[in-house]
């Protein structure tokens, strides 16, 4: 699956990129797993080859984030391979690191890298997800702004 045919690789690549993250936010799983070749490798975490595993980590993103919407902030390829910051929106409605649902908006950032395959199709996966920033959201750490305030109070 190209999502632009006939285009340089890194210009293709980065093209099949951004289809497969418009295809997550449609909810459309099975068209965003064409953008993966059958034995993907997670190279993140440990896993074992086979693009089940990408699903299976989707899935549970959807599940635990269910209006999940990203937004592809800046992408840049080079031969094969691409890298992408994406801002993340959702709405806490599911427990998610042991916090019950608080029905706020959070907002996060993460990076992938991608390894792309001769014809376009993705090979290995590296993410990289600002948790620190989700966890002050969820109110499991303390922000700057609540220290400074903390600190200025025991005068």
């Amino acid at each position: 699956m190209n999502a632009i045919e006939g285009r340089q690789p890194s210009a293709r690549n980065k093209a099949n990129y951004i289809a497969a993250k418009a295809a997550h936010n449609a909810r459309d799983l099975d068209r965003c797993l064409t953008f993966y070749v059958p034995e993907h490798q997670i190279m993140s975490r440990p896993a074992p080859p086979g693009r089940e595993h990408i699903r299976a980590f989707l899935e549970g993103i959807l599940a635990a984030w269910p209006d999940l919407q990203l937004e592809v902030a800046q992408v840049v390829a080079e031969d094969d391979w691409v890298m992408g910051r994406c801002v993340a929106t959702a709405t806490h409605t599911t427990a998610v690191m042991g916090v019950q649902p608080t029905g706020k908006q959070v907002v996060t950032t993460f990076w992938d890298l991608h390894r792309f395959d001769a014809a376009g199709l993705i090979v290995q996966t590296w993410n990289l997800v600002d948790s620190l920033a989700l966890m002050q959201q969820l109110g499991l750490l303390m922000t700057a702004d609540t220290t400074t305030r903390g600190c200025a109070g025991r005068e």
